[in-house]
């Protein structure tokens, strides 16, 4: 709901609002990611022939990365595939692209099992030659690739995937059941061993003495092939062998892997090199990674939103590991520019251009990271939310303004809390092994009330440990952020309070009951002594009080505390006693899409012919203009701005709370009003509140405004601009 209640106060200034409603957001505005991690790594890509022909995609590369892979024209088989003869038509153009605009290239690769120059096996009667004979076509292979290109390379992937992949403890080797080998059965090792391997980096040395070497692998997070590279690796520098780094391919998926695996690898190898490259990283939707190949295919589909927050979150947990290693992680390069070109397949959506070409917000969250939130942990003084059930230890919330959730549902895959920081589309909760899932915010919350769910495989649903509240037009999970001024809403057992009822009035225009909340001051109904000495019962003036969409006539009683607001300041001396009344306001029949229309037309004859009628017939209200205000919150500010200006002589006093603003000339007698208030979060549009009070004021209106400190467009804010504009009040 915050989202879209976000929207709607932006819009809410102005009724012309459709061009601003609903407007793309490009997630590619703003520096490049090379220029974002210009103080960590290198931020590379891989392309192909079209990545560097077609203009718009050009501009992608030129202003994102500062390092490029050729995707496939390089690879031993495609440059050359026969003795003799050579494809350099690709490579040069890709290379060539590099040179032109100032792109240091990742040379990829020179000796794979995959894709590669098979013919070095065979001699011209297909009859297999020595190991001899294929080093001498492997050395002319490498020098002639490493030469023609070196001066645009900084790193050569040397070697790629030779090492064997997890879960097979036995192989068939020439038709015997054998323990398996750490080794890669190609044909290279059952030809030479891993002998071929020393072999190819000695070759590279001598053709690039000053480029870097490395030898690339995928599932290097897995234990046991992560321990098959490091021995391997270990050995083969002990030995002489010049490798100089490992590249980590980063095929992964939104589920794996956690930041312990990953950081248990990086770490691992760093004891052995000082140069990692994060070679190939995507992130499937799936739950395959590595090298797996039972991918997604087909025509694109639109991403679940909830797995959209998976990669989201992911992409950030990954760059925030290969941040914190910085000191060892010199490159990270996403294999594809888009997910059009990805070799996973559009469906997977793996990457942070869609198949489009246009930014995903994974893009943006990416790019603009905190760096001082990289290392800062919560305190650990997390208590109970104050709005838990009773008996419900969670979710928590500590001194800082972190939430804390805990969910069982062991058979779950993926479980996301929707309140989280901005942008990041909510907080993504970690399963242990005893199926509980656990997961605190990546930064404070603001103070104050959030609504949230919980989004389980898909599925939304509300957390069993917090009260329901009704938001996003249904009821939804609740937690209340401790705030520093939360005594002006706190409940006080040293004062008198009032009390809430619940009214229902018969609406012909809509054809059905409607519901309003009223608020009565503590007192309510005692005899006074009136003007002739009689003793009578006290009238009391009215603000009706209007909540956003989504929300209803239980929004500002519950959420908005606005009974015991009134309760303090009544105490406190700060205000005389007034009726608060809080109905449905018909929003959540507004359909998105066509802000432009909207007109509040029908809730304007709900309230001014039926409910006002029926509060003044049924209390002890002063029914006059001048003993009654409107004021509304979001799109209640909407409905407010627009039926206090058509109906001037139905209310004296007129409050807009993220709900836009007044200026002077939409106001046809200055007469019409005595006090207007307009209020938001610094969050949100606290130029706009200002302009509005000083040309108010300039222009002779009694007005007033308050920017709510460290808030957006939620209830603390409008907690806040109730209590002020309440003083104000009935002057």
């Amino acid at each position: 709901m915050k989202k879209l209640l976000v929207a709607l106060s932006l819009i809410a200034g102005s009724l012309t609002a459709s061009a601003q409603w609903g407007r793309p957001v490009d997630f590619s505005e703003g520096p490049g990611l090379k220029d974002a991690y210009k103080g960590y790594f290198t931020i590379g890509v891989a392309v192909n022939k079209f990545n560097i022909s077609d203009p718009a995609q050009t501009a992608i590369v030129k202003k994102q990365f500062n390092s490029v892979t050729a995707e496939n024209a390089w690879k031993p088989g495609e440059i050359h595939p026969k003795e003799g003869v050579w494809n350099f038509g690709l490579a040069d153009s890709i290379a060539n692209f590099c040179r032109e605009n100032g792109i240091k290239m990742r040379g990829h690769c020179l000796c794979w099992h995959s894709q590669f120059a098979d013919w070095m096996f065979t001699d011209k009667k297909g009859k297999p030659v020595k190991k001899e004979v294929f080093y001498q076509r492997l050395r002319e292979h490498i020098h002639t690739v490493v030469n023609r290109y070196k001066d645009v390379v900084y790193a050569w992937d040397v070697v790629n995937e030779a090492m064997a992949d997890d879960g097979r403890p036995f192989e068939f080797v020439d038709g015997k059941m054998v323990p398996a080998s750490p080794y890669r059965q190609s044909r290279h090792f059952k030809l030479c061993g891993d002998e071929f391997i020393a072999k190819a980096f000695e070759f590279a040395r001598e053709a690039d003495p000053t480029g870097v070497l490395m030898y690339n692998d995928y599932s290097c997070v897995d234990e046991g092939k992560r321990e098959r590279i490091y021995n391997m690796v270990k050995k083969m520098k002990e030995a002489g062998v010049p490798i100089d780094g490992i590249g980590m391919q980063g095929h992964y998926n939104i589920y794996f892997p956690d930041e312990e695996k990953l950081e248990k690898a990086i770490n691992r190898f760093s004891e052995i090199v000082n140069t990692i490259h994060i070679t190939e990283l995507d992130l499937r939707t799936n739950t395959e990674s590595g090298g797996q190949l039972m991918f997604s295919r087909g025509e694109a589909k639109p991403q679940p939103a909830y797995m959209q927050t998976l990669q989201e979150d992911q992409y950030a947990r990954l760059f925030k590991i290969f941040r914190k290693h910085k000191d060892v992680i010199k490159n990270v390069t996403f294999w594809n520019l888009s997910d059009k070109d990805s070799w996973l397949g559009v469906n997977n959506h793996p990457l942070p251009f869609d198949e489009n070409f246009k930014a995903k917000r994974s893009l943006q969250i990416i790019r603009d990271f905190d760096a001082a939130m990289d290392n800062r942990k919560p305190k650990e003084d997390f208590v109970p939310n104050p709005m838990n059930q009773p008996g419900q230890e969670y979710p928590q919330v500590n001194s800082e303004g972190y939430a804390r959730f805990r969910v069982v549902a062991p058979d779950a895959k993926s479980v996301i809390v929707s309140l989280g920081l901005g942008g990041r589309g909510g907080t993504v909760l970690h399963k242990d092994k005893d199926g509980v899932w656990t997961g605190t915010t990546d930064g404070p919350m603001d103070p104050g009330f959030h609504y949230y769910h919980l989004t389980i495989d898909g599925g939304v649903f509300n957390d069993p440990g917090t009260h329901n509240y009704f938001g996003s037009c249904r009821w939804e999970s609740g937690i209340e952020i401790p705030a520093k001024d939360q005594d002006f809403y706190a409940y006080r057992k040293d004062i008198n309070h009032g009390n809430i009822q619940q009214v229902t009035f018969w609406s012909e225009s809509t054809g059905k009951m409607q519901t309003a909340n009223v608020y009565l001051p503590y007192g309510y109904g005692k005899l006074v002594k009136g003007k002739n000495g009689k003793m009578t019962q006290e009238r009391y003036p009215v603000l009706y009080l209007q909540h956003g969409w989504g929300e209803n006539e239980t929004s500002w009683p519950v959420q908005g505390k606005a009974g015991l607001i009134m309760d303090n300041l009544i105490a406190d001396g700060k205000i005389k006693p007034f009726i608060v009344v809080m109905a449905y306001g018909l929003t959540n029949d507004f359909k998105f899409g066509s802000i432009g229309k909207f007109t509040a037309e029908e809730f304007e004859k709900v309230l001014i012919d039926e409910l006002i009628p029926t509060i003044d017939k049924n209390f002890l209200t002063k029914a006059d203009k001048w003993n009654r205000a409107m004021a509304g919150l979001s799109m209640g500010g909407m409905e407010t701005k627009l039926i206090t200006l058509r109906r001037p002589e139905m209310f004296g006093y007129w409050g807009l709370l993220s709900g836009g603003t007044y200026m002077p000339e939409e106001i046809k007698d200055p007469k019409a009003v005595k006090y207007i208030f307009v209020g938001c979060g610094d969050k949100e549009n606290p130029e706009g509140i200002n302009k509005s009070v000083e040309a108010l004021k300039a222009a002779g209106f009694k007005a007033e405004g308050l920017v709510s400190e460290g808030t957006a467009h939620e209830f603390l804010t409008w907690r806040r601009c109730l209590e002020k504009m309440a003083q104000s009040l009935f002057k």
